[in-house]
């Protein structure tokens, strides 16, 4: 834009300067021209006042042609110079002049042979004085048109500088703006960006990897947002596939023994600082190793996971389910107390014995299950001692016959029995 403005610029100085040339011809066409026509049609004249006879080097004809040229530049003149009051008088009195020297050449011209001696001589001489004048007045009208041409031209001249610096300091501030706002512009198409992407890095570091980049940008930056996105998402994968590999048993997709470790123990230490109970489930299926042993360990691992699903499904939101080992499960309830736990254990065993399990032979396999149920408080003061009292209840329940739910305080009672 300041190169294209620079140029109009240029085009209107260069159209300055066309002007400037353009009035000058102006005033050589019209006023020039002219007035140096009549002051060479009156240096010929002058060989009437040097000359013997009249006719020598000009004729009459000759003079009346002259006489209408001189004639019709002084009106061009007296024409171009309306308005100019100086230049007007000073044509005014050439006119005049020459209305002097046009009398005494006729004269010259009409004079007898007997008249022409006496009458030539003094015609002559007057001839010759106002040439002498005529000449030096249009001279002088020359001199002081060629003077105020050049004037002009220097004024013109100037105002066409003085315009081209205007121009020229206009398009300056112009283009520091414009290279102020380009600058900001670029600075923020740059800088908007890479804060946007050091800030998503930033976010990524902290471990936030579900932050997703926006960019509304179509260039390298938007390219690499869309990568940073990219990178984010398989990260974020990863994540979720090593936690479910670090927490989630492989075969049946609840929580493994590591997380029931650590479920028990948090849900533990939160019944300490908010006095509330918390129950421990723990389920054994009956006689599987025999079912592996009839139906093959495909069998066994699909009783295993239609288990899984079910102990999902029957217990209470937010209770924990996990595979504790081999047939065996956990289930974690908070703030359940033992009357809860027991219900929940009930339904259970209730569902497992009511779904059989369809292998893909379409043949069902029938399946019960024993449950141990223990409470902290009640029955424990620890982790350890909590799933070693559900455990043990479990235990006593595979004694009683299978298929049912024990209690560790009824368990309590039947070591108790069994002591005695």
């Amino acid at each position: 834009m300041p190169l294209l403005m620079l140029a109009w610029g240029a085009l209107v100085a260069f159209e300055g300067a066309l002007d400037s040339f353009e009035h000058q011809e102006s005033i050589s066409r019209e006023a020039l021209f002219p007035l140096a026509e009549v002051e060479g049609e009156l240096l010929e004249l002058s060989g009437l006042a040097i000359h013997a006879q009249p006719t020598h080097g000009m004729t009459l004809r000759n003079y009346r042609r002259k006489k209408l040229v001189i004639k019709s530049q002084l009106v061009l003149l007296l024409d171009y110079f309306q308005g100019q009051s100086t230049e007007l008088s000073a044509v005014q009195e050439i006119q005049r002049q020459w209305r002097e020297i046009a009398q005494l050449c006729q004269q010259i011209f009409d004079a007898t042979e007997a008249q022409q001696e006496a009458k030539l001589a003094k015609a002559k001489t007057q001839l010759s004085q106002q040439l002498q004048k005529i000449l030096n007045n249009t001279q002088e009208l020359n001199y002081r048109l060629i003077a105020f041409q050049n004037e002009a031209n220097v004024e013109h001249a100037k105002a066409v500088r003085a315009q081209v610096r205007r121009l020229v300091a206009i398009i300056s501030l112009f283009a520091l703006v414009l290279a102020g706002l380009f600058a900001f512009s670029l600075s923020r198409s740059i800088t908007v960006p890479l804060r946007t992407l050091a800030q998503g890095v930033e976010q990524l570091g902290q471990g936030a990897l579900d932050h997703r980049i926006t960019l509304t940008t179509q260039d390298e930056f938007s390219h690499l947002a869309d990568t940073f996105n990219l990178m984010a998402s398989q990260l974020e994968q990863s994540q979720q596939d090593l936690y479910r590999l670090a927490t989630l048993d492989g075969l049946t997709e609840v929580y493994n023994r590591r997380e029931f470790n650590r479920w028990l123990m948090v849900e533990i230490e939160r019944s300490q600082r908010n006095p509330h109970p918390v129950s421990l489930i723990m389920v054994d299926i009956d006689h599987f190793k025999a079912l592996n042993d009839t139906y093959g360990h495909q069998a066994g691992d699909l009783a295993l996971c239609e288990v899984a699903q079910l102990l999902q499904r029957e217990v209470r939101p937010g209770d924990i389910v996990c595979r504790y080992g081999g047939e065996e499960f956990a289930v974690i309830l908070p703030k359940a107390t033992m009357t809860d736990s027991q219900a929940v254990a009930e339904r259970v065993r209730l569902a497992i014995v009511e779904q059989p399990v369809i292998l893909p032979s379409l043949e069902p396999i029938e399946m019960t299950a024993s449950l141990g149920v223990a409470t902290y408080p009640d029955h424990a003061d620890t982790k350890e001692h909590l799933s070693k009292q559900a455990d043990q209840a479990l235990y006593t329940a595979k004694h009683l016959g299978r298929n049912r739910v024990q209690s560790a305080q009824q368990n309590d009672g039947v070591a108790s029995q069994a002591t005695i």
